[in-house]
């Protein structure tokens, strides 16, 4: 932890995720031209179903395009992590998706250890940054968004700098987090929180935010909603791509790195081994690495899993944002686990 445990829990006791399927956007912003390399192998057919925790038009731009390149059709199930991966589980070993596309590093990296994945590498692998990709490629994040405060300058009592502020007396019942059992980013930062500070450091923090009447409301998308129509002031763990599209649009929203650290949460992209199409599917995750794909997400303000791919302008690249000391190896081994604790603890 970057403040010592007494010196951080003073300064919280004293001072301190989009729309559906995290998916309402706005009008993608112009990045640099780039020109895809890659051409779909022969004899592709069929269809595909993808399960997508992520923007909707996003989604629906890499649909269209690996369709119009490979003539392989493909039926989109858009939802919030927490739903997708309740349909997966209520599935069973006959699920209907053949590439899931999630929000969250957690639920991906259990499918990968219970054996549902297909390995896949895909060209451009050796681009992506590093902590992105599965040992053995079960799953790779495909893109990413960094999870912040996301403030409504017209009724927040000032700017916060950091976790810690967001328990001071002037924000009290002003902060809202999402519910990380339906968000998947709101889930990996909770587990990078505990991972990084320790346990008792990370539930003093929330102890301090819950007694300062701070709220969870459900995904990404209904946050980013209150904090917009100015019923609350801040989010804590806002996903920036969400809010840099609102504020681009007038709504007085500033997008805050803490200064103790955040994360930049991968959205993780996996071939389940059950697919009756492996071959289009493993089509599709190489459509989502090439420039071209990757272009579109950068459009849509994500930050992109290629390095030599630019970000939208007027946004945070990966290397701006501070993050906070934990593995993602650590948040596969107890992101479940600690999501248990938060939601006994504080939302019983």
């Amino acid at each position: 932890m970057s403040l010592p445990r007494r010196v951080f829990i003073a300064a919280v006791v004293s001072a301190l995720l989009a729309a559906t399927a995290c998916g309402r956007h706005g009008t993608p912003d112009t990045v640099p031209a780039v020109t895809s390399s890659w051409t779909p192998p022969p004899g592709l057919h069929g269809e595909l179903t993808l399960y997508s925790a992520n923007p909707a038009d996003l989604t629906d731009e890499l649909v269209a395009a690996f369709t119009k390149a490979s003539g392989v059709k493909v039926t989109v199930f858009s939802a919030e992590t927490g739903k997708i991966t309740a349909k997966l589980d209520k599935e069973g070993p006959h699920p209907v998706a053949d590439v899931v596309y999630l929000a969250s590093w957690t639920p991906a990296a259990q499918y990968d250890l219970d054996g549902r994945t297909l390995p896949y590498s895909p060209r451009g692998i050796d681009r992506v940054h590093a902590g992105w990709i599965a040992k053995n490629h079960g799953f790779l994040g495909r893109d990413g968004s960094a999870l912040t405060m996301v403030v409504n300058t017209k009724v927040a009592p000032r700017l916060p700098n950091d976790w810690a502020d967001l328990a001071a007396p002037e924000f009290r019942g002003k902060v809202i987090m999402p519910d990380p059992r339906e968000s998947g980013t709101a889930r990996d930062l909770l587990a990078a929180m505990v991972s990084a500070w320790g346990k008792d450091d990370a539930w003093a923090v929330f102890d301090s935010l819950f007694a300062n009447s701070m709220a969870v409301r459900g995904g990404n998308g209904p946050a980013l909603d209150e904090v917009t129509a100015g019923t609350s002031a801040v989010i804590l763990g806002g996903v920036d791509y969400a809010a840099y599209d609102a504020a681009a649009k007038g709504v007085p929203l500033r997008v805050i790195s803490p200064t103790s650290g955040t994360i930049i949460t991968p959205r993780p992209v996996f071939i389940l081994n059950t697919t009756k199409n492996p071959a289009a599917a493993k089509a599709l995750v190489d459509y989502m690495f090439t420039p071209e794909a990757q272009q579109i997400s950068a459009a849509h303000k994500m930050i992109p899993a290629r390095t030599d791919i630019a970000v939208a302008p007027g946004t945070r690249t990966y290397d701006e944002v501070k993050q906070l000391p934990f593995s993602w190896d650590q948040i596969k081994g107890n992101g479940a686990a600690i999501l248990t604790e938060f939601t006994q603890r504080y939302l019983h």
